[in-house]
């Protein structure tokens, strides 16, 4: 019995953690791409990269309308819902022949993820207690990070044989049809998680009527910016800036997620040491800089690499250690907490990617740096200022 009991928990962590990891690879792979498709489509690399701005910008309106569904109607469902759009969002974007079509069908993938993300963040904050939940986040994510380390060298390897759309579809999709079976097999379909309110307003009233939950969601968009536009953006700035092949470039992009998960796994550790507000605003701050310096000081190959790397690990940290944070913000209506949240990050993305953008048109990679870092240390400030928490 034991036994059986372990394999179901086995399978739902596996089930939370690919679901977690759909999100990642779609993006590592239109950054390895995106000169590929550029071409192709015959629009400026600024320009593509502004579909994942419109992803997030999108992906803002359905994460508030998550943070009302997910008072009502089953988790496991509205999760199921968005792996199938994710899946969709894929098959439509390889197919695409034009820039419009491909910005509206890449779209999908922010809406998808919209409606996975809380979902799965929900449920951490329901099945494991406070002090546990900075380790489980960090393996989660982790899982996303290790896909993310295998996106850009499957989805390299198949470009040089075959052309971008295959390239572009065949992990991802095969990911989250994965993602999507684990869901309907291992989570169970009776929702006891779920508030039972009526006032499906009443959890998005809850987090607005609490100023450091407001706070955290904006130093959550805010503090984003910097990986977003490493995210959207280190593919083409290693092609370009350094004149480095597709193959080179889909070896080196590996080493990112790698320096993520280890900061993953890592920072539960220095919550223990440090407490988790701190570790937040520490992570936050070191990560913005260290991305400045690889896109602003004009280093040669390697020593920009480690700054990534760094940036990458100090994200990493961030991102479990900030998901721990907002669990503790609104602890009734978590589903809606968490919902908001994906809606800021999605407000990160937007601003990572399209002021990125703009940022690189108008001022190349030490544009792109400077405007997002700035944002991040921003983000920084609004921690320490505003936001509280319950931990030691």
């Amino acid at each position: 019995m034991t036994n059986l009991l372990k394999k179901k928990q086995s399978l739902l962590f596996f089930a939370l953690g690919i679901s977690m990891a759909t999100g990642g690879p779609p993006a590592v792979s239109l950054s390895l791409l995106l000169v590929d498709i550029a071409e192709s489509l015959d629009v400026p690399v600024a320009t593509l990269g502004q579909v994942s701005s419109f992803s997030s910008f999108i992906s803002i309106f359905m994460a508030i309308i998550m943070g009302v569904l997910a008072v009502k109607y089953s988790h496991k469902l509205l999760m199921s819902t968005g792996l199938f759009l994710i899946c969709f969002s894929i098959i439509g974007t390889s197919l695409s022949t034009n820039y419009t079509s491909i910005l509206v069908l890449y779209s999908f993938v922010g809406i998808g993820y919209s409606m996975v993300m809380p979902m799965v963040t929900t449920y951490i904050g329901e099945l494991y207690p406070p002090e546990g939940r900075t380790r489980i986040m960090g393996q989660l994510i982790s899982v996303r990070s290790i896909v993310s380390f295998l996106a850009p060298l499957i989805t390299g390897h198949i470009l040089a044989k075959s052309s971008w759309r295959i390239a572009y579809s065949s992990f991802n999709l095969t990911l989250t049809l994965l993602s999507l079976v684990l869901v309907i097999w291992a989570i169970p379909t009776d929702n006891k998680l779920q508030t039972g309110d009526l006032n499906q307003l009443a959890g998005i009233r809850a987090v607005f009527r609490n100023r450091s939950a407001l706070a955290f969601l904006l130093a959550g968009a805010l503090g984003i910016t910097p990986f977003i536009a490493i995210s959207v953006y280190n593919g083409s700035f290693l092609r370009q800036f350094f004149s480095l092949s597709v193959e080179t470039v889909s070896q080196l992009m590996p080493l990112t997620a790698i320096s993520v998960t280890v900061g993953l796994l890592f920072s539960n550790r220095l919550v223990e040491y440090l407490g988790l507000k701190r570790v937040v605003y520490l992570s936050t701050l070191f990560s913005a800089v260290a991305y400045l310096v690889y896109f602003g000081a004009g280093l040669s190959l390697v020593p920009s690499v480690v700054f990534s790397l760094v940036g990458a690990f100090m994200t990493g940290i961030r991102l479990a250690s900030s998901s721990a944070l907002g669990l503790l913000q609104e602890k009734v209506f978590r589903g809606s907490m968490m919902s908001l949240s994906s809606a800021s990050q999605g407000l990160g993305g937007v601003l990572g990617a399209l002021l990125g953008g703009l940022a690189l048109s108008n001022f190349s990679y030490l544009g792109l740096g400077t405007l997002t870092s700035f944002l991040g240390i921003t983000s920084f400030g609004i921690y320490i200022l505003w936001v509280n928490t319950n931990d030691k």
